[in-house]
């Protein structure tokens, strides 16, 4: 074999997989590694990834592996899930004598049942017109196993294998993970996918999770399962697995108590808002038959001014003062009615956006939402205004039965 590996020294390793529901060990994902002339464990990733290395020699070290790791599997009586990684090139051949998969084979012959099996392809060359591999994973799927698609985010085309394959399970990029960590454009992709998966039927795995930050970003993205250094190395064993559940305990609890606690503080803040609009309107009803463009202008300013002038705000001054961004009227079509009154440290400017029907934007349709639900107020969660690309919440207030106020703020 290439890279001079001995064929007898190729090993399986097993890293686990935690789920969050039980925050236990779901699965073990299962990993080539061989023992070098020092008696090192290393990793058959150089082999599979060397030009060097034929198709044949990188078939034959992958079954070695599979076939241990599902005989280990098996003589341990082990009852958690199995993730195994085959390329999808391996498996065309099988098209037309499916019977003769060699993991199916082995499975039947060590006794285990292939609704234990994840099938976790790797193929990166996506080719939708190829039906042969098509027809191979459904007949893994009709055999019961679970199919998983790893590196999801990384290719263009991940839509097509998520339409032609309907995974059970998607394993995020782990470099979209570790960018996420000084990047809020990888964060909200991470989000975004996890909220795709979700919506779709897909369970989400974060793989390459090295440390707390990373776990908290995955666990603030929302998704089942995690795998990385951080909770368990890959290791030879799968009885008494070392795993820092710990830290899995402390990250998801943290998490938990942040999104409670940042919950909450949202609800406190659109109360302030609320008594404020609400006082301020006991005193300057809002009368819109009569206005003219000049009267809501002048009606926003009132109102902006009072809010922290009167002695019964002061209290609440410094959070809300320092933090307002703009304020403008829309009627309940979504059009807006008044110019934005812009709070810049020099002082009001007026924009205008008369006319603007902005019925398509989230935050008005969840504000609609709220008022239909008996709230007369809503604020939304953090957002990047596209403008300045700073992150925002924006209040909603009904304060006519067509007339809606919108209020920017400041993170």
């Amino acid at each position: 074999m290439n890279n001079e590996i001995d064929v007898t020294k190729i090993i399986p390793f097993f890293q686990p997989i935690i789920a969050a529901d039980t925050r236990e060990i779901y699965s073990f994902e299962v990993l080539g590694r061989f023992i070098d002339d020092d008696g090192a464990v290393r990793s058959l990733g150089p082999l599979f990834e060397s030009k060097e290395t034929t198709n044949t020699e990188a078939l034959q070290a992958d079954r070695l592996v599979r076939k241990s790791a599902l005989q280990k599997y098996a003589e341990e009586i082990r009852n958690e899930y199995l993730f195994i990684n085959i390329r999808l090139e391996w498996l065309v051949q099988y098209s037309n004598r499916l019977e003769e998969l060699p993991t199916l084979q082995w499975a039947r012959e060590f006794g285990i049942d292939p609704q234990k099996l994840v099938i976790e392809i790797t193929e990166e060359e996506f080719n939708s017109d190829n039906d042969d591999y098509l027809k191979v994973l459904r007949y893994y799927r009709d055999s019961g196993c679970r199919i998983a698609i790893d590196d999801y985010g990384k290719n263009a085309n991940d839509i097509s294998r998520i339409d032609l394959l309907s995974p059970d399970i998607v394993k995020i990029d782990m470099d979209y993970i570790h960018k996420s960590q000084s990047s809020h454009y990888f964060r909200e992709y991470l989000s975004t996918m996890a909220g795709y998966a979700e919506r779709v039927g897909i369970e989400v795995l974060y793989e390459g999770i090295e440390n707390e930050k990373q776990l908290d970003i995955c666990m603030s993205s929302k998704g089942r399962f995690y795998q990385g250094f951080l909770i368990a190395k890959p290791q030879a064993e799968l009885k008494n697995p070392i795993v820092d559940l710990s830290v899995f305990n402390v990250v998801a609890d943290r998490g938990l108590s942040a999104v409670r606690a940042a919950a909450g503080n949202r609800n406190r803040l659109r109360l302030l808002w609320e008594d404020c609009i609400d006082t301020y309107l006991k005193k300057h009803p809002f009368e819109c038959g009569d206005f003219t463009q000049m009267d809501f202008d002048e009606y926003l300013i009132k109102l902006y001014e009072t809010m922290f002038s009167t002695s019964h705000f002061e209290t609440i001054q410094d959070i809300l003062n320092k933090n307002v961004k703009r304020m403008y009227l829309c009627a309940q079509s979504g059009i807006q009615i008044s110019r934005n009154i812009e709070i810049t440290a020099q002082g009001i400017n007026f924009v205008d956006y008369r006319n603007k029907n902005w019925a398509w934007r989230g935050y008005f349709r969840k504000t609609l939402f709220a008022f239909d639900f008996g709230r007369k107020s809503y604020l939304t969660e953090i957002y990047r205004d596209a403008t300045t690309k700073e992150p925002v919440f924006t209040f909603g207030y009904l304060v006519s039965a067509q007339i809606l106020l919108f209020i920017d703020i400041c993170a």
